[in-house]
């Protein structure tokens, strides 16, 4: 199957390209002109240019293919105006549907959240669960309107929604990446102690390609792997890499205050926040998933942590990023499709 993908230049783009070339399918990735394409290049893989917000370019993009993988969005915990998320998030999802659907294709596979499963704090979530009142976030709310605009749609347009949780391992030095590194060099010596809901980066990918000819239409599935907190998972991560540093819980406050200082920082300077509100409000919030369905109707294969992390640290050391011995890292692991490239790093900074 000739499939278009966009987003493909971010974190997962290489990682999902790989996943659908195993499976036999063709590639197309619709790439903006400011993006970096060299790997997909690199890798037999068609790029085209567009941008998701102009439909004369999505038009172009999905002539010829079957199918559509949309990952591209607005990923993060801030921005400097909250429409930026609905326009993106939400116009573009809207524009290539609609795109699609004018061209044919038989399915889209809309890669969203697991933010919007919007489980109440202390619960674990499943793709049943009846969304909280409130929002922890404008790319939360962002990310809910473009799953309804989606699924309301009246056409018989297949559309298969994934929710992946907070996505980790090789190819992210920005975000959870950049907390590893702080973690491993002694920089961050303090996290929240709350849960979240973790998945490696290739079962991510695994479940993508899979949802595109085994998801059923209008359902969403949950990517997760494991509900570990925050705290732990670094230090599990600092006691793999068998470094001499701590990891310790600082307090709901500390943090709200942190929130607070930067955020008036920013305000006056007009800058983004090194810490923003909402990433704290998220962070202290915790989410828990169940990612089972994804298992049973998808065959996802979760990794385990360990297994997870160790790939990672092994990309962290080889991209430079860390300095860890040789016998803390296992330099057979291939969980980099380049094995160890950072041309596949983006900027997202929240999953």
């Amino acid at each position: 199957m000739d499939v278009l993908v966009t987003g493909a230049t971010g974190h997962l783009g290489p990682f999902v390209s790989q996943a659908l070339r195993v499976r036999g399918h063709r590639v197309r990735a619709m790439v903006r002109s400011t993006s970096d394409s060299t790997w997909l290049v690199s890798h037999d893989v068609e790029v085209v240019e567009g941008d998701v917000l102009e439909p004369d370019s999505l038009a172009r993009a999905v002539d010829g293919v079957a199918a559509v993988i949309h990952m591209a969005g607005l990923h993060d915990s801030w921005a400097e105006r909250k429409d930026e998320f609905f326009g993106v998030n939400v116009g573009g999802a809207i524009n290539v549907r609609d795109a699609a659907a004018s061209a044919g294709l038989s399915r889209m596979v809309f890669v969203s959240s697991g933010s919007t499963i919007g489980e109440c704090e202390g619960s674990i979530g499943n793709e049943l669960t009846g969304r909280r009142d409130y929002a922890l976030s404008d790319y939360e709310r962002s990310k809910v309107a473009a799953e309804m605009a989606l699924l309301d749609d009246a056409t018989e347009f297949d559309v298969v929604i994934v929710n992946p949780g907070t996505v980790y391992g090789p190819g992210d030095a920005s975000g959870i990446g950049q907390a590893l590194v702080g973690a491993l060099t002694g920089r961050l010596g303090v996290s929240i102690d709350a849960p979240v809901a973790w998945v490696y980066v290739e079962d991510v990918a695994h479940g993508i390609a899979s949802a595109l000819t085994q998801g059923r239409p209008g359902e969403r599935y949950i990517l997760v792997g494991q509900n570990v907190s925050r705290l732990d998972f670094l230090r599990r991560a600092v006691e793999l890499a068998d470094v001499d540093y701590e990891v310790r819980p600082a307090s709901a406050l500390a943090w709200q205050a942190f929130a607070l200082i930067y955020g008036l920082k920013g305000w006056i300077t007009r800058s983004r926040p090194t810490i923003s509100r909402s990433a704290v409000r998220i962070a202290l919030h915790g989410s828990q998933l169940d990612g089972s369905k994804a298992e049973k109707d998808l065959g996802v294969m979760y990794t385990s942590l360990d297994e997870g992390l160790d790939a990672t640290l092994d990309w962290l050391h080889d991209a430079g990023l860390v300095d860890l011995s040789e016998e803390d890292g296992d330099s057979n692991r291939t969980g980099d499709p380049d094995g160890g490239s950072d041309e596949a790093v983006d900027n997202q900074r929240l999953s």
